[in-house]
């Protein structure tokens, strides 16, 4: 490792003309240095952007790293609509890359999230200099994470992202008015002071008041979530991908369905840690998933970071893989241990039912009485949001106890278990339920309950139902993957209940709702008992595979 040169606000001139900018950071020699370009909307010289990037590492490490202001933000000419120009930009700014001096002319790109999935979009684009890419933490389609989640609206994503984007819009706007640019700034900064609490509750969702009053950008805009999803991209990509993903990230089931789909057509390797959208340390939220876990500790070995580079690198440099192990490598949660494993999803995983039965029962026979259990759901009192994958307040794995307290949280519960129960895999849940309104919505969460009571959220998943009143219908909910050892002595909990806010929009109950704010409590039934209700669970047998 040497010294690192920085320049700054490097002219980049795109194919219609716009010029945006980006800062170079350099090693100390001639090179030849293979380039790592990093396209963000949030500040190439934001603090906490740049922890995530490290390009100041990148560079001591022997690439020449490229952090860029994608178009109308920051130091970048031109207007910002959400991922509509990243595909064009993209590979624009690659070829650039690898005409810089000291450049090997092999490109690879790197950055989460948003700058995961401008990757995808580059890549699709098939420039003839892009090596390889890291997409970290991203998404993949509209109702998988971006804009909803079968079918509910992602309201604490949307709404906090806009808000947060706004200032820079602002900025840019009102730039020759500095009295309204100051009354506008102060207004909309007290709208992100009210996060999580009034600024979430302003109704309609359906056309986010918030977004309209300020015309802020939205993610969830229709040109911007075609833009982004990844299907679309992906068919045309060339190049090999190393994908990143926490379980408790609101982006993880896109990340690992981008790999599955990627690695059908070129090298691709999947890591899932412990982690969520920004934070990667093993501490997550009540639970601490042990240092190995951490991603500036994985295995004792390596970090993120390091991970990521050295992929990029071998791939630059050498046109090939790191080294040649497994293409997934997994944390399971509870047992604290990394595993290097063949394929995702596990073959060996075997799908498992647990019904949902009376008396609170979570049991795997399915011969236990028949019953119907009943609640009211009140959007004006929804179940709060702990834990889990909303950005904030607090993500991770939070204790329950006071969620499942509720008179509309339906709490199923597994005797104390004689042996460990490994789950790794996708989770979905089956309900025979139904609700006295046009339309509902049914949230169900698996949590590990400890010897002592407390019980955690380990993942969970909602589905948005148009139905007749009264009558009972089957419900389909994705709780997405994970990999969680249920140790012997715990307990295996599941939770129904129809809110999960403000993680998720409140479901109206009334047909026009979502449009004129019109709400109404709703009566909602499961059938239990039976092969009523049920989750069912992806068990391995840990006796069955070489760990390590």
């Amino acid at each position: 490792m040497g010294s690192v040169t920085i320049e700054y606000d490097v002219p980049v001139r795109m194919r219609d003309g716009v010029t945006l900018r980006a800062d170079v950071y350099r090693p100390h020699g001639d090179g030849p240095w293979p380039v790592i370009v990093a396209r963000t909307p949030y500040n190439k010289n934001d603090v906490p952007e740049l922890e995530f990037l490290d390009p100041v590492l990148a560079a001591r490490r022997g690439f020449v790293a490229v952090v860029q202001d994608v178009r109308g933000r920051f130091a970048s000419e031109g207007e910002f609509v959400p991922f509509v120009h990243e595909a064009t930009d993209g590979a624009d700014t690659v070829e650039w890359a690898a005409t810089l001096p000291g450049s090997s002319g092999s490109v690879g790109m790197w950055g989460l999230s948003y700058l995961g999935n401008v990757q995808w979009q580059a890549a699709g684009q098939q420039p003839a200099a892009l090596k390889a890419i890291a997409p970290e933490r991203t998404f993949r389609e509209a109702d998988a994470g971006i804009a909803s989640r079968s079918g509910a609206h992602e309201l604490g994503l949307a709404r906090s992202w806009a808000i947060m984007m706004g200032f820079d819009l602002l900025q840019r706007r009102y730039a020759d008015d500095p009295d309204e640019l100051k009354k506008r700034v102060a207004s909309l900064a007290a709208e992100a002071d009210g996060i999580p609490g009034p600024t979430y509750r302003e109704l309609p969702t359906g056309t986010d008041p918030v977004i309209a009053r300020y015309d802020l950008r939205s993610l969830a805009a229709p040109e911007s979530v075609t833009a982004a999803e990844v299907p679309g991209h992906q068919e045309n990509v060339t190049v090999p991908s190393l994908h990143l993903a926490g379980w408790y990230d609101l982006f993880l089931q896109p990340t690992i369905d981008n790999y599955s789909a990627a690695v059908q057509r070129t090298p691709a390797k999947l890591v899932v840690g412990p982690w969520n959208h920004f934070g990667q340390t093993s501490l997550q939220g009540d639970i601490n998933f042990g240092l190995a876990g951490d991603g500036y500790a994985i295995d004792y070995e390596t970090s993120i970071l390091d991970l990521t580079f050295d992929w990029l690198h071998s791939w630059l440099v050498e046109g090939k893989a790191p080294q040649d192990e497994p293409p997934v490598k997994i944390y399971v949660m509870g047992a604290n241990e990394w595993r290097s494993e063949p394929e995702w999803p596990l073959s060996r995983a075997v799908d498992t039912r647990f019904f949902l039965a009376g008396d609170s029962d979570l049991a795997s026979e399915d011969e236990l009485p028949a019953s119907n259990l009943r609640f009211t759901y009140d959007p004006e009192n929804p179940v709060p949001t702990v834990g889990g994958a909303m950005p904030h307040p607090q993500p991770g794995s939070l204790d329950q106890r006071l969620v499942e307290e509720r008179a509309d949280v339906l709490v199923f519960t597994t005797d104390p278990l004689t042996e460990d129960i490994e789950v790794t895999g996708r989770v979905t849940a089956t309900l025979t339920a139904a609700t006295d309104g046009p339309t509902t919505d049914w949230v169900v969460r698996l949590c590990d309950v400890h010897p002592d009571g407390g019980s955690f959220n380990v993942v969970d998943g909602i589905s948005r139902v148009q139905t007749i009143p009264g009558e009972a219908t089957t419900v389909e909910v994705d709780l997405w993957s994970t990999s969680m050892l249920f140790k012997k002595g715990h307990r295996i909990r599941v939770q129904v209940t129809s809110s999960c806010f403000p993680r998720w929009d409140r479901n109206p109950n009334t047909a026009d709702g979502l449009v004129n704010g019109e709400l109404r409590p709703a009566a909602q039934t499961v059938h239990v008992g039976g092969r009523a209700s049920f989750v069912t669970l992806p068990i391995v047998f840990r006796g069955s595979h070489d760990q390590g």
